[in-house]
């Protein structure tokens, strides 16, 4: 019965897979066009698209609770979606990641490999809403700036690639530099739940965690405010910060 269970919730992943890529064709397409059809700025039509990013990403994320397929569990979820202004820093142990931060985060901005804007299904999205990783710091960090003044919270994965089964990369000091530009405090959020296998780097597309299935829980921790380490120089206070982020999301996740 139990074997029967895995490969029902095996076919459920491949499934949620393809509705993904439906879904990413019909925003593109259809919602995408629709929505700057009847918006008076560009600005506007980030501010709709990022909303309605959130909206098909929390039907995405029920469709897969419905089914079978993973959970989604959120400590201060009031806290998370009325968030504004903020660098949302948090390891990145699945694929899916980011879909269930944006499914909670309705103004979410995000810092994205500038692979993914070649990547045939999402580019579209991508290279429409979201600041690629390709850009020189400077030019990089002026546009993180603006859409932070805008009053977007900006997604970033310090480690730069998911999780491998050994643990959490090191930090990249990327959002602490911008923090530090911006001025704008760092909100780290643990992401949690159960073993992510089958959605981790490098597991195979036909798998999943043998045990149970996948559960996400997200937990917002403590801000980090730049200022507090405004006495100190760049990039001793960037190395600061990012040891301290990557300290609260361990220990969170230890818990």
């Amino acid at each position: 019965m139990s074997r029967l269970i895995h490969w029902y919730r095996i076919f459920i992943k491949l499934f949620l897979f393809f509705v993904f890529w439906v879904g990413s064709i019909i925003l593109i397409t259809a919602v995408f066009p629709t929505i700057r059809l009847f918006s008076y700025s560009n600005q506007a039509f980030k501010r709709r698209s990022r909303k309605a990013m959130c909206f098909t990403q929390k039907i995405f994320v029920g469709l897969g609770t419905l089914v079978g397929g993973f959970e989604l569990k959120v400590e201060n979820r009031d806290y998370l979606s009325h968030l504004s202004g903020k660098i949302v820093v948090a390891n990145h142990p699945s694929l899916l990641d980011v879909v269930m931060l944006l499914s909670v985060i309705p103004n979410a901005d995000c810092i994205i490999k500038a692979a993914l804007g070649h990547h045939n299904v999402i580019s579209g999205i991508v290279n429409t809403l979201y600041i690629s990783n390709s850009l020189d710091f400077d030019h990089l960090t002026r546009e993180c700036t603006k859409s932070l003044q805008e009053g977007n919270c900006l997604i970033i994965f310090p480690e730069g690639s998911r999780t491998k089964a050994d643990g959490i990369h090191n930090f990249q000091r990327g959002a602490a530099h911008i923090a530090l530009s911006s001025g704008c405090s760092l909100v780290p959020v643990c992401i949690g739940g159960t073993d992510k296998y089958g959605l981790r780097k490098h597991d195979p597309m036909f798998s999943y965690n043998p045990k149970e299935k996948f559960i996400y829980t997200l937990k917002p921790l403590p801000e980090v405010n730049p200022s507090d380490y405004a006495d100190l120089p760049v990039p001793v206070a960037a190395r600061k910060i990012t040891d301290r982020i990557k300290t609260d999301i361990e220990a969170a996740l230890n818990r």
